[in-house]
């Protein structure tokens, strides 16, 4: 069996400092995001990735901390390690959009396509679960 949350993780830890950077020097990174990240996952279960990364990157003034955060972390770390998304041009846009167009094949969805990028997101999401700890405000 692959180990690649074990691969992932030196790069996300990296990301995530960079992302929670006014965080992690204002004393930690705040619970909050261990409980949006923790529920992540069952919500990609639950709902599909697409649905999942929709509701992560949409700004919610009734959440204590920006979960939008987490989804960039994520998306960096495609764009900086994956093969997939290397080449995409417009790293400006919602990662949403990014993995629909990445999956679209005409009017059809190209499902293995979709499943291999869901399995990856997941896998990314357990290390940054797993980063998040380091930094975690106590």
């Amino acid at each position: 069996m692959e180990r690649r949350v074990e691969k992932y993780f030196p790069k996300v830890l990296e990301i995530t400092r960079e992302v929670f950077e006014v965080e992690i020097k204002d004393g930690g990174i705040p619970s909050e995001y261990k409980g949006y990240i923790s529920t992540f996952g069952t919500m990609v279960i639950q709902n599909g990735i697409l649905p999942a990364i929709a509701y992560y990157e949409k700004k919610d003034s009734n959440t204590k901390e920006d979960r939008v955060k987490l989804i960039e972390v994520i998306k960096r770390f495609l764009f900086q390690e994956d093969e997939m998304f290397k080449n995409i041009k417009k790293k400006n846009i919602k990662l949403v959009e990014i993995v629909k167009d990445e999956v679209k094949n005409g009017n059809e969805f190209d499902r293995e396509k979709l499943r291999i990028i869901e399995e990856k997101i997941i896998d990314i999401s357990i290390a940054l679960k797993l980063s998040l700890r380091t930094y975690l405000k106590v």
